[in-house]
């Protein structure tokens, strides 16, 4: 058998699969979300709010998110734990810290992501009251 034949077969019976298997294409969707934010930490490339550059204050955190929607944010040997959800449908993600340093806590909010990869994220908050913009990567 050819690569091409080997190719041919794997495009006609992987979409089989997933109809067998039982998963939608949301599922599906949440899958990859979950695998692109949970391998590796990312960082806070980019801040800002009201005109005002926070991005420095970001520099020394990293942010792990786990598979159970919690989420650490972690400098040095602090660690500050809070929760996260995603929303495919709607493109948002939502971030709580409920206790800890006031740079974390202005992650706290529902995120419309305008641009993403898997090593990206850009977003601006859901609530268009709050001026603020947001740019994620991976570390």
């Amino acid at each position: 058998m050819t690569n091409k034949h080997l190719i041919a077969l794997i495009f006609i019976f992987l979409p089989a699969g997933l109809l067998l298997s039982g998963c939608s294409k949301e599922d599906v969707q949440k899958d990859i979300i979950l695998k692109a934010m949970t391998s590796g930490r990312w960082i806070v490339s980019t801040f800002t709010e009201t005109g005002s550059d926070f991005s420095a204050d970001f520099t020394p955190w990293e942010f792990q998110f786990f598979e159970n929607e919690t989420v650490q944010a972690i400098k040095g040997t602090t660690t500050i734990t809070g929760s996260w959800t995603a929303n495919v449908d709607a493109r948002t993600i939502t971030a709580s810290f409920p206790a800890g340093d006031a740079t974390v806590a202005r992650l706290n909010d529902t995120w419309l992501i305008y641009n993403n990869t898997f090593t990206l994220v850009e977003a601006n908050p859901l609530n268009t009251s709050r001026n603020a913009y947001l740019k994620l990567n991976k570390k």
